[in-house]
């Protein structure tokens, strides 16, 4: 199984750097990106094209950010049930959520978003790294 760690840039240095040291010992593969559309790319860069291996991905968003992340996963999920009506061979997705403390609380932007300064909430993601507290599995 691939595992990604899918990290925002808004995030202090110091959790960062904790954060993929703790993601290191789980055997995950960190990308940090300044837009969803990098993430992505990033993703679909560390995944190999054609193959059938499972996928596990956590991905840490602020609340405002959440929101947006869901409606990108029943897209995907569209895409899964499309492919196996056609007969397509898929990969199973496993999609974890780890929330930013103090992160953006608008609907869908960075109104309220400290840069910089934002914090993990670190139980709850080293939980995810575990395996635990599986978001949805596509």
């Amino acid at each position: 199984m691939k595992k990604i760690l899918l990290l925002p840039f808004c995030l202090s240095k110091e959790e960062q750097a904790a954060t993929v040291i703790l993601a290191g010992r789980y055997g995950y593969a960190v990308i940090v990106a300044r837009t969803t559309s990098e993430a992505l790319t990033e993703v679909r860069r560390h995944v190999a094209r054609g193959t059938t291996d499972p996928v596990r991905i956590v991905g840490v968003v602020c609340r405002g950010r959440a929101k947006k992340v869901f409606v990108a996963l029943l897209l995907l999920k569209g895409r899964q049930i499309a492919k196996k009506l056609l007969l397509m061979r898929t990969r199973r997705i496993e999609l974890a959520h780890v929330p930013v403390v103090d992160g953006t609380k608008s609907l869908f932007g960075r109104r309220d978003c400290r840069i910089g300064h934002n914090v993990l909430d670190m139980p709850a993601l080293e939980s995810a790294l575990r395996g635990d507290n599986t978001f949805v599995t596509l």
